[in-house]
């Protein structure tokens, strides 16, 4: 079962560098999860985090491996679940801890936290934002692609996106109420990064032209209208004024700004009050990236700087100790809510089957630390 899901999330953002590399300088990071394995969770991917108050912070991981509750090596998994969450609790310079959820542990089939109640379509959580109380966040439609066996990693289609609500917050996850609306079809996708700005939600979103090749615009819903999403949201034209958006919204009638010419399906906008600047993180626009790249602006709607190197991954460094010709490094986020006067980043590597069942040191969210770019 473990090999016909062969970790397609990663296959999205894959990204490689054939320039030299550039050196950021990393610190330790104090008061961010360190993501043991516990409890039967035996790693993820994609590692958006939504700030649920102080201290608190809600992770929103990709496929998964799950175990009994004893199980310690990823090789005996009961099986990969597409989506996972984690809930921490961490206290600056102290410790941070976190726990995990996901449906039906304890039994022989467990599911998803997000769960399509389907084999032949999931979700993969994109970016997330707390308003009242509620967390609402953007989720992908995943299926598997005609034709494609069992082993094929991009044995996969992007369906579209889904427009989740999350209440009952003061409740145990398993008591979490999850209300879902189709979104947009597989050619947007909607919410790969949210932000808040003024009276507005944010929403980054790819416009997919197939394989890598497509470029991200800007959509926004005054937070007010957030939970009638799809009657009220607007799209950032060529003209840079906002229009509304079509009820089946399809990029090729509409003309939007392209805010950055880059397909990028995993990334993260967050404002920087210490240096007054928006920043973008995301992989590097080259393919099998080996680098971490920021973009900066003084508008959340640009113009972004060209991207800069930021942070190498030291696994796909053939110097370093820890380098796999197999291992590739992808899932690049910020968690604001941990530092704004540096850039508290996650990343998550991935290598063949065989090779991240046995090696525990991979596939699952590892932190830096690095300064914000100038």
């Amino acid at each position: 079962m473990i090999a016909g899901l062969t970790f397609a999330l990663c296959t999205l953002c894959l990204a490689a560098l054939h320039a030299p590399l550039c050196r950021a300088q990393e610190n330790s990071v104090q008061n961010l999860p360190s993501f043991p394995y516990a409890g039967g969770w035996l790693g993820a991917d994609d590692a958006y985090s939504i700030p649920l108050g102080a201290h608190k912070s809600l992770w929103l991981f990709g496929d998964t491996f799950v175990g009994n509750p004893d199980t310690a090596e990823r090789s005996k998994a009961t099986t990969m679940i597409h989506n996972s969450i984690g809930i921490s609790t961490c206290v600056a310079d102290g410790p941070c801890p976190i726990d995990y959820y996901w449906r039906d542990p304890l039994s022989a089939r467990p599911r998803a936290f997000f769960d399509t109640g389907r084999d032949d379509l999931w979700y993969w959580p994109l970016d997330g934002v707390r308003q009242g109380n509620a967390v609402y966040l953007s989720l992908l439609m995943v299926r598997p692609r005609a034709g494609a066996g069992p082993d094929d990693p991009f044995g996969f289609e992007i369906a579209g996106t889904t427009w989740a609500r999350v209440s009952n917050l003061a409740a145990p996850p398993a008591q979490w109420h999850i209300a879902t609306l189709p979104l947009t079809d597989g050619n947007l996708w909607a919410g790969v990064s949210f932000v808040r700005d003024g009276k507005f939600l944010l929403l980054y979103s790819q416009v997919n032209q197939g394989g890598r090749n497509g470029y991200m615009i800007v959509l926004r819903v005054p937070v007010g209208k957030i939970d009638d999403l799809a009657a009220h949201w607007e799209y950032y034209g060529s003209d840079r004024k906002w229009r509304p958006l079509p009820p089946h919204p399809d990029p090729q009638h509409m003309d939007p700004l392209h805010v950055i010419d880059q397909a990028i399906s995993e990334m993260t906008v967050r404002y920087h009050a210490a240096a007054r600047e928006w920043v973008a993180i995301s992989p590097g626009p080259e393919s099998f990236s080996r680098r971490i790249v920021a973009r900066v602006a003084h508008s959340p709607v640009g113009p972004w700087s060209p991207p800069a190197a930021i942070f190498q991954f030291p696994e796909m460094n053939p110097q370093n100790p820890l380098y796999d010709k197999d291992t590739f490094c992808y899932a690049t986020k910020e968690h604001i809510e941990f530092g704004d006067s540096k850039l508290v980043l996650t990343y998550a590597c991935n290598s063949s089957l065989a090779k991240t069942l046995k090696n525990m040191q991979i596939y699952r969210p590892r932190g830096v630390v690095v300064n914000l770019p100038k």
